[in-house]
């Protein structure tokens, strides 16, 4: 999708600048006449009073995002510096050797057009923010992210050989999903497309944009992204993407902005010459694992089938160590649970050849008795999970213990990404393809009920917070997955029916009756008399 442009007025984003507190210290004419209040009006004041008509303590939005955590989070003593980029309502930058004080732009929700040079003063006010982050082209791309309230910023660079596009650095909520594929062929996908061409691309709709060739992005709920060409010396340099939750991140906008930006991130990388000169690249984990759905393993980018492994038990062995998540494991323990029935010494001896197995298929021209991953300490095993590794089930337990977190402490806004991840890891049951080992069993089970439970929580915030479209796709997304739920289908029933969607609420309806009977063999309970009421 090629951008276009708009003559006369620019639309940007209202900025202004905060002190510690979040009181207002510059209200720049610009803001004052799109917001239609003096700077007499805002200077000394809190910012959720000027934005909010006189409000006298920060609205729940302004207490959960980014833009309070942030700034906060440059006072000593502050609590809870962390905060989600797409949580914030507006976009947040501390500014150096200013101690507590930031640049905050208003969401995209409050873009509105200005005179012609409005963008153009935006874009220089980001500059001006990014200037004392040159020396690394890391901290500048972060940067970047964050004036632009961008969830997820990348660059990729151009090989020597000109041929293909290597992931440089990325940054934001969705960096290991943006690992996907860290090198493009040139005209290939969003990054090798814009270095062919040296034009930009911009989509509000990720989902369904088949240039865009990750499909985990994807899944994260990625919904807007615009990639810019990089250029130095009049020769294409690669490329710097920027990606948004929000699909309603303006075009124009975008193209004004970057226009202004690339030139500094084009520095910071020819000021961090070490690091191009001697062609780092970001390399994506070396070994990743999907345990969710059938046991899919990835290692220095190849492939490894189940029966790569020359004996079956390596399999075994390496699920129960991921299991452990990294907690180590006895080796009497280890074989009675493979070899239960294996004479005394004998099962050591298994063991040490599945350890071996192991350890030889995943990590080829290892040394001898050596492994990153597969650890062995006075006869305790465990998963190295210090070594490089992407491991679906610990991205899952982790994000849901921080979403529930965050929502017991009232954070609810931030626990939202973190709810949506979790949710969109779970591919199916735990290590699918193995119908035969009944040890796993329980662990399925408890996982099904996590995600399930997570499905719940997300669903209730959607709703509460007007997001029923999304709600809805989630719950036909879960149902797919796990079709005999029935307070899901009736969490889905009375969403459609709300909605005035009446006849896709009785489709469902009776989706709900035959999944019931095919799967428990059971007829609706008693309560769906009052889904067929609604729906009368």
């Amino acid at each position: 999708m090629q951008p276009s442009h708009i003559s006369g007025s620019e639309l940007f984003r209202p900025f202004f600048w905060v002190d510690d507190r979040l009181r207002v210290l510059g209200w720049p004419e610009v803001t004052a006449r799109a917001l239609r209040r003096p700077p007499g009006a805002a200077i000394g004041r809190y910012c959720w009073e000027v934005l909010n008509e006189g409000v006298r303590t920060p609205p729940a939005r302004c207490r959960e995002c980014a833009t309070f955590a942030s700034v906060r989070a440059v006072v000593p003593g502050a609590a809870d510096p962390a905060a989600s980029a797409h949580a914030a309502p507006c976009a947040v930058f501390p500014l150096s050797g200013a101690a507590g004080e930031a640049i905050l732009w208003l969401p995209f929700s409050h873009i509105v057009p200005g005179p012609a040079a409005s963008s153009r003063q935006e874009g220089l006010m980001i500059r001006g923010a990014l200037a004392e982050r040159l020396e690394s082209a890391a901290e500048t791309l972060d940067g970047v992210r964050r004036a632009c309230a961008a969830d997820d910023c990348e660059i990729f660079l151009l090989e020597p050989t000109r041929r293909e596009v290597v992931l440089f650095d990325c940054r934001g909520e969705d960096r290991d999903a943006l690992l996907e594929r860290t090198r493009m062929p040139l005209g290939s996908g969003y990054p090798g497309s814009v270095t062919l061409h040296q034009q930009p691309l911009f989509t509000n709709r990720l989902q369904s944009e088949s240039l865009f060739l990750r499909n985990e992005p994807k899944r994260r709920g990625l919904r807007s992204f615009l990639g810019v060409p990089l250029q130095a010396g009049g020769r294409a340099l690669g490329y710097l993407g920027l990606g948004w939750r929000d699909a309603a991140v303006p075009m124009q906008w975008g193209m004004r902005i970057l226009d202004q930006i690339k030139p500094l991130v084009v520095l910071a990388l020819q000021n961090d010459r070490p690091s191009v000169r001697s062609g780092r690249r970001l390399r994506p984990p070396r070994l990743v694992v999907r345990c969710f759905g059938p046991l899919e393993i990835v290692c220095d980018g190849r492939v490894i089938p189940a029966d790569a492994f020359p004996r079956r038990k390596a399999v075994a062995l390496l699920r129960m160590l991921l299991l452990a998540k990294g907690a180590p494991m006895h080796r009497d323990k280890l074989v009675e649970q493979l070899w239960p029935d294996a004479p005394p010494g004998r099962g050591a001896n298994r063991l040490h050849g599945a350890l071996n197995a192991l350890r030889s298929t995943l990590e080829t021209g290892r040394s001898a008795r050596a492994s990153d991953y597969i650890v062995c300490r006075d006869n305790h095993y465990f998963f190295n999970t210090e070594a490089p590794h992407a491991v679906d089930l610990f991205v899952f337990l982790d994000r849901l213990s921080g979403a529930r977190a965050l929502r017991r402490a009232g954070a609810e806004q931030r626990a939202l990404a973190l709810y949506r991840e979790a949710v969109t890891l779970y591919r199916g049951d735990l290590f699918a393809d193995d119908v035969e080992a009944s040890a796993l069993e329980a662990h399925r089970v408890r996982l099904r009920h996590s995600y399930l439970e997570a499905v719940r929580e997300l669903t209730d915030i959607l709703i509460r917070r007007g997001e029923v479209d999304e709600a809805i796709r989630l719950l036909r997304a879960t149902l797919d997955l796990e079709p005999a739920v029935f307070d899901l289908h009736e969490s889905l029933i009375v969403q459609l029916a709300r909605g005035g969607r009446t006849v896709e609420a009785r489709q469902q309806y009776e989706c709900c009756r035959a999944a019931l009977h095919r799967h428990l063999d059971m007829d609706l309970p008693p309560r769906a008399k009052a889904l067929e009421k609604l729906l009368a």
